[in-house]
């Protein structure tokens, strides 16, 4: 696809099977962000969360992958009450191997460690209401697109965070580029 894509960070513990289908999604998701940027002439990000969802779905197929946004899943609150409902998940898809779950946030455009730590714990928060046995492993991700240059070394150090589990860089560096962080909570069934 002669993408660009950089995986930023791979926390250790992480299973090779794991790295290698998100290499594969996000190494997707660079080519169809960088040709939708240069056909539109702004970053696919930019609107808002389903459509940021929507182009990572259809990474997920361009790698090979089933992929589903906004389908119906039961959630439940944890703890005592066990409250549960049907609910929807942001993107699940399948290699047949395996099966994640994703909840996203998107990141704001100008950027801090806090701001960027909240988001990611929001994604996990909702990932921990997913049910185990709706996927192999689930993760919280946050998406950032660049619109100040002088917020990469904000994304590069996050990238490297200890709450963070795996990191891409995608589309071109710098402006209008984008980050996408992911939080995986491990293998679920």
């Amino acid at each position: 696809m002669g993408v660009s894509c950089d995986r930023l960070y791979a926390c250790d513990g992480l299973e090779n099977d794991l790295v290698r289908d998100f290499d594969a999604w996000m190494q997707a998701a660079d080519f169809l962000y960088t040709r939708t940027l240069q056909r539109i002439g702004y970053t696919p990000f930019l609107h808002h969360e389903v459509s940021t969802v929507g182009l990572l779905a259809s990474a997920a197929s361009l790698a090979g992958y089933v992929a589903l946004m906004e389908y119906e899943v039961p959630k439940s609150v944890r703890g005592p009450s066990g409250f549960s409902w049907n609910g929807r998940a942001d993107l699940w898809f399948s290699t047949q191997e395996r099966h994640y779950s994703i909840e996203s946030k998107r990141g704001y455009v100008r950027a801090t460690s806090e701001n960027l730590s909240g988001m990611l714990r929001a994604a996990l928060d909702d990932v921990r209401c997913l049910r185990a046995d709706e996927n192999t492993y689930a993760a919280g991700m946050l998406t950032c697109f660049v619109k100040y240059h002088d917020r990469t070394a904000t994304y590069e150090e996050f990238a490297r965070s200890e709450q963070v589990s795996l990191s891409y860089r995608i589309g071109p560096e710098g402006k209008d580029g984008a980050y996408i962080f992911f939080a995986v909570v491990g293998e679920q069934g």
